[in-house]
């Protein structure tokens, strides 16, 4: 009562504390421990310090069951406030526009004073510009048919930004911008967008068949940060294009002696659509004599015309055939074309070739390799006796490096430079001229000349690699030989000489030998600060102009063991509840080792502060930490556990740091009850008991922690009588809330119930009776101090009780004997020719046969002689009423139950009939709580329920 009145004076002096706010604003990403401020001095708290308060100050987070106050601490004495840990806001206030960390102060004198303050105190984390929008797949492939009309739209996933407000997501681009196609973005609150690509132009396939654009995302930061998005466009097709021959017309000569099936002309048209709609198939046109098709054929597939009979039967000079070309669509496209055909005769001489080289003639022409194209070499001139087609002759050349130009309208053709020579790729060309002319068969003749390419300075250097690579072990020995590169020059030139670019700042560190190649590190090398280095190596020849390569010279720096492993923090805490699951994360420590590899490899050992044999948690390599087994506060509280972080490097290097794992309470403990004890069902009081006396003081424990524990009392039953007892829920005490009266004598049976304020709460509930005895003082107390005395006192004394309790026992048998006899001569009897069975723990009578019951009742011989309600009276004058009744159960039945009320007739007219009869062989039954002891009768009247109680009990 003590503890629970000084709490409420001090909830009552913080009621009148007016509330003070703190605000602060922090980056995102900042530095462990970060300095925020200093909460007396912002929440201006001296304004309601007293002098005594000044110096005795103590400053708290309140932590418990606040997640935003984890990533903060206190100086408990200047109020210093930090973030003691890297807050990463696209984390914890992810999608939110706003992120606001709120927690609790407590400031609180601790010694004489009585200052008490809560400030709250609110971190607003300010979003930094940290991710790049980022699109689910960053190669998109989406086909759009061609017939797609202007307007329709293709929907695209968007890109997601973790960044929140203006360094989220802000526009997006397409690129290039002379495509016909737009784009369009929906943006929904969590970040996300929806794109749709909007069609703004006539699409044709066979124009241009596939688009290749970009997509930039843009955010709002400074600078902006930009994702890509690549869209592979495939225009599907349609059939809107009919095969398209490579002539509109053809004119062919074939001897008339040609041999039938002799491909006499390849026809070739093409279908600007795909798959089924673009495959040609060819046939000759209905449409035309019927000699047209007995003479010549056409491959359906591959369009070659053929003669299958011979042409001198049908007497013929020319024909005109008419060819059809159509694709394969189920409504196919068809065009036609015309071939002429003339036949001639047989009987052609070859033609002649004169070859003229410049300027030295011969057989042999000198060309650098950095002629312009079109530069003349040589000039040919045909020559043939022959008319007709024997007399048209078509020269071609075997090398496309060169090309014949036909000179006017004569026979003369000038051979030409055709293309750039490359003498580091062939420094002589042999070329080959072959002139034929147009008769059937054609006859031909060739001429051949060599041309010699000279070198001009037109190739630069080239490194035998790329990309070189070594490996230098840090902290290295100066000067030291790393490498060595090697160019060569296709050109003649001879001499090569090698640098070094100052690219960067560890450029210094090296020199390179320029006749050699050699490269040299004059500088010792840390991994840590720099693990690789890439040098920009240059060879440059001694031609005109000079020409220079370069190739990319990189340095890997191998680790030796020279860090230690590093926790981020120099203490560890952590709270969790009790009975977590076991092989749950309930923590990541971070720590650091900049070495690479084992000498990196970080691995943890833990040992208890508190004499912990064994630890209920594991701890891994990545400083995460999980339970192993089961965690009860009850139990231990708190474990205080030595931490050693090494590393695998050869000799290992370590660290330590002391982590605390608070245990957190969970109601997980119901009350038990103490008093009263288990093994006293009931409590004995005189029925002269007065209103406020203390029963007895109901005593539970709980061992869990704060409310959990905290333990409320509770009577339940179905005869509690409200007015009668009084219970305090919180102290357990049990008192009379009146005086007790003899009617009162009985039992009073209830439920003890102890119940905690956890949440759920959990309860221990026990059967007890208080027994209202009509003794004046009780047989049975409570248990107390004065019992414990008593206790000491009858164990010294043992031996003489012992002999003092059969003295005692022998002289109650002897009155209760007497009072027996008594009760049978004064109140009434019970008699039986049958055998009588006594229940000793219910005090009932049970017969096997028929009984015979006589009891006494009061005389009444006049009305006015009732005596006034509720007075009692002596019962003097009686009567015997007799009742038989015969009866021969099988099993032995109740004769006398715990209480039974009579009624009687009387010479007035009255009449009385017991309220309950064992048998239901009398009228009027009335059934009555069960509330007395047993053993007792009770007598009533029906007119005006006037109550009288007998002399003494009937004893059975």
């Amino acid at each position: 009562m003590f503890i629970f009145s000084i709490v409420q004076i001090l909830l009552a002096l913080c009621a009148f504390v007016e509330a003070r706010e703190v605000n602060y604003t922090i980056l995102e990403e900042n530095q462990p421990d970060y300095f925020l401020g200093k909460v007396s001095d912002d929440a201006k708290l001296h304004e309601l310090l007293t002098t005594g308060d000044v110096t005795d100050v103590q400053y708290n987070i309140l932590y418990s069951g606040n997640k935003d106050a984890s990533w903060f601490t206190i100086n408990d004495k200047s109020s210093a406030l930090f973030a003691s840990k890297s807050i990463d806001r696209d984390v914890i206030c992810k999608y939110l526009t706003t992120c606001v960390l709120k927690f609790d102060v407590i400031a609180q004198s601790s010694g004489s004073g009585s200052f008490f303050h809560k400030v709250s105190v609110s971190v607003t984390v300010n979003d930094e510009n940290d991710n790049v929008p980022k699109f689910p797949n960053p190669v998109v492939r989406q086909i759009v048919s061609e017939a797609s009309v202007p307007g329709a739209a293709t929907p695209l996933m968007g890109a997601e930004d973790l960044d929140a407000g203006r360094n989220g997501i802000q526009t997006y681009r397409l690129l290039p911008e002379n495509v016909p196609f737009n784009l369009t973005a929906e943006y929904y609150a969590n970040g996300r967008s929806q794109l749709q690509l909007i069609v703004t132009g006539k699409l044709d396939r066979e124009t241009k068949n596939n688009y290749d654009l970009l997509i930039l995302a843009v955010d709002g930061g400074q600078p902006a940060k930009t994702g890509t998005l690549t869209l592979n466009i495939v225009i599907g097709d349609i059939n809107d294009n009919p095969p398209i021959f490579e002539k509109s017309m053809y004119n062919i000569s074939i001897a008339e002696d040609v041999v039938p099936l002799t491909t006499v002309l390849a026809l070739r048209a093409t279908d600007k659509d795909s798959g089924e709609n673009g495959r040609v198939i060819y046939r000759l046109s209905d449409h035309q004599s019927d000699s047209i098709h007995r003479t010549f054929k056409v491959e359906a597939t591959t369009g070659e015309l053929k003669v299958i009979k011979s042409l001198i039967e049908e007497r013929k000079a020319n024909y005109e055939i008419i060819v059809e070309a159509s694709d394969n669509a189920s409504n196919p496209l068809i065009s036609q074309v015309p071939v002429f055909v003339t036949l001639l005769d047989t009987q052609n001489t070859a033609p002649e070739v004169i070859l003229n080289i410049f300027p030295s003639g011969g057989n042999t022409v000198d060309v650098s390799e950095n002629s312009a194209i079109g530069t003349v070499l040589a000039l040919i001139s045909v020559k043939d006796p022959d008319s007709g087609p024997n007399g048209q002759v078509e020269c071609a050349i075997n090398d496309n490096n060169f090309s014949l130009v036909k000179y006017d309208d004569s026979a003369e053709f000038n051979v030409i430079l055709n293309k750039t020579l490359d003498r580091e790729k062939k420094s002589v060309h042999h070329v080959t001229i072959t002139c034929s002319d147009a008769g059937s068969p054609p006859l031909s003749v060739t001429s051949e000349f060599t041309v010699h390419v000279s070198d001009s300075n037109d190739n630069p250097p080239l490194f035998t690699r790329k990309v070189y690579q070594t490996s230098v072990t840090e902290s290295n020995p100066v000067p030291i030989n790393i490498g060595q590169v090697q160019a060569q020059d296709a050109d003649n030139t001879k001499n090569i000489s090698y640098s070094i670019e100052q690219s960067n700042s560890y450029s210094q560190w090296f020199e390179i030998d320029s006749e050699s190649g050699a490269i040299f590190l004059n500088h010792s090398l840390d991994r840590e600060t720099s693990p690789e280095i890439e040098l920009q190596i240059k060879a440059t020849d001694n031609g005109l102009p000079l020409l220079t390569g370069s190739a990319i010279f990189k340095i890997s720096v191998a680790d030796i063991n020279d860090n230690k492993p590093v926790f981020h923090s120099k203490t560890f805490e952590y709270w969790i509840p009790e009975n977590f699951s076991v092989n749950t994360m309930i923590a990541s420590l971070s720590i650091m080792d900049a070495d690479a590899g084992l000498n990196g490899q970080i691995s943890i050992s833990a040992s208890s502060n508190d004499g912990h044999s064994s630890l209920p948690f594991m701890f891994l390599e990545d400083g995460s930490i999980f339970t192993t087994g089961d965690l009860d506060r009850e139990k231990c509280d708190r474990y205080r556990i030595h931490l050693t972080a090494y590393d695998h490097g050869s000799p290992s290097l370590n660290s330590t740091v002391n982590l605390t794992i608070h245990i957190q309470d969970i109601n997980d403990n119901p009350p038990v009850i103490q008093f009263p004890p288990s093994d006293t069902p009931y409590l004995e009081i005189p029925y002269t008991t007065t209103e406020d006396s203390v029963i007895m003081n109901i005593q539970a424990t709980d061992l869990d922690q704060g409310e959990n524990s905290r333990v409320n009392y509770l009577l339940d039953g179905d005869n509690i009588t409200v007015d009668m007892f009084s219970l305090h829920n919180e102290t357990g005490q049990l008192s009379l809330n009146r005086d007790l009266e003899i009617s009162d004598v009985g039992v009073r049976s209830f439920f003890i119930i102890a119940r905690d304020n956890g949440v759920p709460p959990k309860e221990a509930k026990r059967a007890f009776s208080i027994r209202i005895s009509s003794q004046l003082t009780s047989s049975h107390r409570q248990p107390g101090e004065e019992s414990v005395k008593y206790y000491a006192i009858a164990i010294a004394i043992g031996c003489v009780t012992v002999v003092l309790s059969a003295i005692i026992i022998f002289a109650i048998c002897y009155v209760r004997r007497r009072d027996r006899h008594k009760a049978d001569t004064s109140n009434g009897s019970v008699t039986s020719n049958s055998t009588l069975e006594t229940d000793l723990s219910h005090s009932e009578i049970r017969m096997n046969g028929g009984y015979h019951r006589t009891f006494t009742q009061p005389s009444v011989t006049k009305p006015a002689w009732r005596p006034p309600r509720e007075k009692q009276v002596s019962f003097k004058e009686t009567t015997d009423v007799r009742e038989e009744m015969n009866r021969s159960p099988k099993e032995p039945e109740v004769v006398s139950d715990d209480v039974v009320i009579w009624e009687y007739a009387s010479e007035a007219g009255d009449t009385y009939h017991p309220y309950s009869d064992p048998y239901g062989s009398l009228p009027h039954k009335r059934q009555i709580p069960n509330l007395y002891s047993k053993n007792q009768v009770e007598w009533a009247s029906d007119n005006e329920n006037g109550q009288w109680t007998p002399n003494s009990d009937v004893m059975i």
